[in-house]
Formats: C-alpha cells, structure tokens, sequence
C-alpha cells in the first residue's frame, strides 16, 4: 500500500494546500485546485493509498478537507484515510 503523509504545517494559504496536495498526491497537470477537484482526482487513484492527513492547521479548512478524504474513502476502496 501507498503511504502519503500530509504535512501542512508550514501551508498557511488554500492555495498553498491544493499545490502541496497535487505534488504529493501526483494529481494531473489540470488538478483544478479546490475541494470538488480533489474529491474527482481521489476516485481516480488506482493502486491502494492510504493518507495520514495532519489535523491541526489552517482549523476552518481541515474540516471540509477531512470530509473530502472520507468521503473519497468510502466510495473508493483504493483510498484509505488514517488518523
């Protein structure tokens, strides 16, 4: 299994986020940088990952970031989220 650890601590933009995300997770070149694209791209992973998301930056974000990686989780059974 694919291990993608998810270190934002030093990302203080949602901008920052999508880019950091789109080079750890090798998103496509047209990775649209926001949550609805995130959750596409994560339903297209085809080998077993499992992300280690960090949880306690950027507090108004990670919310709805954590949603999508659930959500990712359990309509794709290649995506695995740890806490």
């Amino acid at each position: 299994m694919k291990k993608v650890e998810l270190d934002i601590a030093n990302i203080h933009t949602v901008r920052a986020l999508h880019v950091y995300l789109a080079y750890k997770l090798n998103l496509s070149t047209y990775y649209g940088g926001n949550l609805d694209a995130l959750y596409d791209a994560l339903g297209d992973v085809a080998e077993p990952t499992n992300l280690a998301p960090a949880s306690d930056e950027m507090a108004a974000y990670l919310p709805r970031l954590t949603r999508v990686l659930e959500d990712a989780a359990a309509e794709n059974r290649n995506v695995e989220l740890t806490r």
